[in-house]
C-alpha cells in the first residue's frame, strides 16, 4: 500500500469566506471524518501541492494518504474532490479516513495490453468498458485492472463477472457489462485478404 504522506491544520470556521481566505493563504479548505476522527466531521487545511501531486500519481483518485492531524496519522482516501471549473485548481477535498481493513469501494481504469490472437488473425477487438467499481481495501487496493489480452481468439466475450482481479478484489455490478469482445473478419473481407496472397495469373 503506498501512500502520500500529508500534514492537516484544524480549521476552526466555516463559510465561503473562511474558506477563501484558507486559499489566499496557500493552503486548501478540506475536512476529515470517518474511522478514529470522531462523531462529528473536523475542519482542516491542507497544503495543495501535496494533494493534487498525489492525485496524478499511478492510483489517481484512489491515491491512500496519510495524514498527520493534532499529532496522530489517519489513513485516508480522497472521497470528494472539488475543482475551480475555469482555472481547474483544486478548492476542496474530503478526506474519509478508514483502517487497513476497511472495506472501500473505488472505480479501477480497466487497461487492455498486448495483441490478441484474434486480432493476429485479421479480427477486431473493441472495449465498450473502461471503468469498473470494486469492492477492496487499502492494502488490496490495485492501480488499475490489467488484462494482457495476446492469447484470446475471435469470438471471445470478456464480462465483467469474469474480470481477472487481483485477490482481496470484488467487482461491484447490477449487471455484468461486456469489458471487451474480439469480432472475426468479415467474409469479404477474409476474401479480399485471400485473393491478395494468391501468386500472379492463378484464380
Amino acid at each position: 500500500m503506498d501512500t502520500v504522506a500529508i500534514s492537516a491544520r484544524p480549521r476552526l470556521l466555516a463559510g465561503s469566506d473562511v474558506a477563501n481566505k484558507v486559499r489566499r493563504a496557500g493552503l486548501l479548505p478540506a475536512v476529515m471524518y470517518g474511522a478514529g476522527v470522531g462523531p462529528n466531521a473536523r475542519m482542516v487545511a491542507v497544503d495543495p501541492q501535496v494533494v493534487r501531486k498525489g492525485l496524478s500519481g499511478a492510483y489517481g483518485r484512489n491515491q491512500m494518504f496519510t495524514v498527520e492531524f493534532e499529532g496522530k496519522q489517519h489513513l485516508a482516501i480522497c472521497k470528494d474532490v472539488q475543482i475551480h471549473p475555469v482555472k481547474r485548481t483544486l478548492k476542496h477535498v474530503d478526506f474519509f479516513v478508514v483502517t487497513p481493513a476497511s472495506p472501500i469501494r473505488v472505480t479501477l481504469s480497466v487497461v487492455l495490453s498486448g495483441r490478441s490472437a484474434g486480432q493476429k488473425a485479421g479480427g477486431r477487438l473493441e472495449q465498450i468498458t473502461r471503468y469498473v467499481t470494486v469492492a477492496c481495501t487499502p492494502t488490496t487496493l490495485p492501480k488499475a485492472i490489467e488484462i494482457d489480452v495476446t492469447p484470446f481468439e475471435n469470438g471471445t466475450v470478456m464480462t465483467v463477472d469474469s474480470l481477472p482481479l487481483p485477490q482481496g478484489c470484488k467487482a461491484v455490478f447490477k449487471k455484468s457489462f461486456k469489458i471487451f469482445e474480439l469480432f472475426a473478419p468479415k467474409v469479404e473481407e477474409k476474401a479480399a485478404v485471400d485473393d491478395k496472397k494468391k501468386p500472379a495469373g492463378k484464380k
